[in-house]
């Protein structure tokens, strides 16, 4: 028993001994982290880049009046769909049509006078000078005859376009000024969607292959979005505007303000520079994004920049400034540093699985 006591204090000295070699390197006691690694996959194909937008309506008009007055009737609410020229509201007439009478009887009497005139000019009974000015007079009478007509048809309202009545902002007995909004109704037979482009991607603008969108509301099939417009004018952020077109397949299915995710595919200018890695692998320092490359002779690490071209369905990132042949770092990537030395514990895809 007595020896067995005496033996600890060596065994003891002899497994610390053993401990620290077996975590030390060149006298570095700090341990090897075992990390998950990936090869970055070559992209020969179109580059696509994805962006969450919302569903907009193609157009939305604030219609009223032409002229003013004291309102009768609203023939719509809220929620209702409008067509094209239907009558939707009516102002009080009594005045306009009491007008168009006067003027009227005012009208044709000028009319009786200048037959007359006419019969007198022909026999030389009527001065030139005097003849004109009937004639003028009369062209006047019949412009303001005109006008005030027009006056009485605008105290009907119609439907500027077909669609949808989301406000009303005036009620029946109101007073409503010429042009003062009555209604605004959206279009939705024109479904738009917008999306902002950084500069780098509104510069390969011509490089666009296609635009397609998926929304939840329908399992996230995809359907193609046909170009509108880009907008040159950044706007605070920097951010370029593109105007796509739903197709006529999805009126009546998707709604505005409804989420939908766009999806704009690029032809690949360079494909043996653009590799697909996953995002998560990716990390940034001093506003750069790099990758951990593992030198294959003696397992350290190596921050290599890279260009992130865009995302892929929220895991894997299409980057430039890999060569395609490198081991890099999958996961963990913001505990590491310059020059460590890791263990590869294997590829992240039996992580994955």
């Amino acid at each position: 028993m007595t020896k067995i006591i005496r033996l600890l204090p060596i065994a003891l000295s002899l497994f610390l001994t053993v401990g620290c070699a077996k975590d030390s390197d060149n006298g570095n006691s700090k341990r090897i982290q075992n990390v998950y690694t990936t090869v970055p996959e070559s992209n020969s194909g179109a580059v696509t880049h994805s962006y969450t937008s919302s569903v907009e309506e193609g157009k939305s008009v604030n219609t009223g009046f032409k002229t003013g007055g004291q309102i009768k009737r609203l023939t719509v609410n809220e929620g209702d769909f409008v067509k094209k020229g239907q009558i939707i509201g009516y102002l009080d007439d009594a005045d306009y049509r009491l007008s168009v009478m006067q003027l009227e009887a005012q009208y044709n009497q000028m009319v009786s006078e200048n037959a007359r005139l006419d019969e007198m000019f022909k026999r030389n009974n009527v001065a030139p000078n005097d003849y004109e000015k009937a004639k003028a007079g009369l062209e006047q009478m019949k412009t303001q005859l005109e006008m005030t007509r027009n006056k009485l048809a605008y105290t009907r309202l119609e439907a500027p376009t077909s669609g949808y009545v989301v406000e009303r902002f005036m009620e029946e007995g109101e007073m409503a000024g010429a042009g003062t909004p009555i209604y605004r109704i959206i279009d939705n037979s024109g479904l738009e969607t917008t999306v902002a482009l950084p500069p780098s991607i509104y510069s390969r603008r011509d490089e666009i292959v296609s635009c397609t969108g998926r929304s939840p509301m329908f399992d996230n099939k995809s359907f193609p979005l046909d170009i509108i417009s880009f907008v040159p004018d950044a706007d605070n952020n920097s951010l370029f505007r593109l105007r796509l077109k739903l197709p006529a397949s999805m009126h009546g299915k998707l709604l505005p303000g409804m989420n939908l995710s766009v999806s704009i595919q690029f032809n690949n200018t360079d494909s043996t520079d653009i590799h697909t890695i996953p995002s998560r692998s990716i990390f940034e320092r001093n506003g750069k994004e790099y990758v951990w490359v593992i030198n294959q002779s003696d397992s350290t690490l190596t921050a290599k920049e890279i260009k992130r071209n865009g995302i892929y369905d929220g895991k894997n990132s299409s980057v430039s400034g890999l060569n395609g042949d490198e081991t890099i770092v999958a996961v963990g990537v913001h505990h590491l540093s310059d020059g460590e030395k890791v263990k590869v514990a294997g590829d992240i895809n039996s992580l994955d699985n």
